[in-house]
């Protein structure tokens, strides 16, 4: 599928060869647009409006209240377009305050400069992905209310969360590498592959892995990387098209990175709710009988896969009587550190134990 089949009014605003094509009227660019509006008729409002908007973009401003600005917002949204030819070069009707206004909301921007940087965003996204493939691409795109089971040529399975997409290459394996990239939602089983490690490009992550299970939240705001099993590597795409060497970030069971476009750096730390990591042994025992509390702390990071740090001089005279059942890791946590007069603070996807010890 086309990736122009995905584009909103924001999209055309921010696309630099349609931006130029309405400024400057290349003759060169016209049958390319011509034949996409052709063969995407429900485009052709989208195209006008932003056309509009380009046109008026460099208009002198003038000085507006708030008021005045909010109510030009809700006109454009809610106005219809003006039947005009796309390449006209007066636009009847708008002036500079109502481009503005409309893209400070459409574009989501805090703040306008003027030129051909006028719309900053990250060069890293799903459509930009799907445009800069070598290779054609399968797109698998969730439109159903309920998850949807992707299989991929490798045996890798996805769970593909309601409004999410994926596309990757039907001939899988493309340089030693199997790439899949992803809008949207998704949990993944990869199946183990040392020769040829798997790549999910989400946005501004990109997570890399040889087998294991793991769950992906990308928005154009934040992307997340969630572990259950085995271990996996996330970076920042910049970094990996860089000619540097790529800062991976190291993710174990139970951990996750969390990246804001707000705030462009990696931050890991521990899921909202940790689950017991699949062993094929016996359901561990919680039940303590005066047993000292460096035990229990040893079974909560094998059963969970989280490093748990404490000083064991401080705390080894601490011993623990309780009955632990179902409860949740940081329930879990929370008793046994409420029971030897402890704190925990989770740092860097670790938790830390402090207490003053036992008498």
């Amino acid at each position: 599928m086309h990736p122009f089949y995905h584009y909103n009014l924001e999209d055309f605003l921010t696309d630099d060869d349609f931006r130029g094509w309405v400024k400057n009227g290349q003759p060169r660019n016209d049958f390319f647009w011509a034949k996409l509006r052709s063969e995407y008729p429900e485009k052709a409002l989208l195209m006008d409006q932003a056309a509009e908007l380009i046109l008026t973009w460099e208009k002198q401003p003038s000085d507006l209240t708030h008021e005045e600005l909010d109510h030009e917002v809700n006109r454009i949204l809610n106005d219809s377009v003006h039947t005009l030819p796309l390449r006209q070069t007066r636009v009847a009707g708008l002036r500079w305050w109502y481009a503005a206004a409309a893209v400070l909301i459409l574009v989501g921007l805090g703040w306008l400069i003027s030129g051909d940087n006028v719309f900053p965003k990250s060069n890293y996204t799903y459509k930009r992905y799907v445009s800069a493939s070598p290779v054609p691409l399968k797109e698998i795109m969730n439109k159903g209310r309920k998850p949807m089971k992707v299989s991929l040529p490798d045996g890798s399975e996805i769970e593909l969360m309601p409004n999410a997409a994926v596309s990757y290459a039907p001939v899988f394996v493309q340089n030693h590498k199997r790439e899949v990239y992803l809008s949207g939602d998704a949990f993944f089983e990869v199946q183990k592959d040392k020769d040829n490690p798997f790549f999910v490009y989400a946005n501004d992550l990109v997570t890399r892995v040889v087998g294991t299970s793991f769950t992906i939240k990308s928005s154009a705001e934040r992307v997340e990387v969630i572990v259950r099993t085995g271990k996996v590597a996330v970076m920042q795409a910049k970094d990996l098209s860089s000619n540097t060497q790529a800062i991976e970030m190291l993710l174990t069971p139970n951990q996750q990175a969390v990246f804001t476009a707000d705030k462009p750096v990696l931050a890991r730390s521990i899921t909202e709710n940790p689950v017991a990591i699949a062993r094929p042994v016996a359901k561990p025992d919680f039940t303590f009988d005066n047993q000292p509390v460096g035990e229990a702390f040893k079974l909560l990071q094998e059963t969970y896969g989280i490093p748990i740090l404490y000083d064991s001089a401080k705390l080894e005279n601490c011993y623990l009587r309780v009955a632990l059942r179902d409860e949740p890791f940081f329930d879990k946590l929370g008793i046994i550190c409420s029971t030897i007069e402890a704190s925990y603070q989770v740092t860097d996807g670790q938790v830390v134990i402090t207490g003053q010890g036992c008498e």
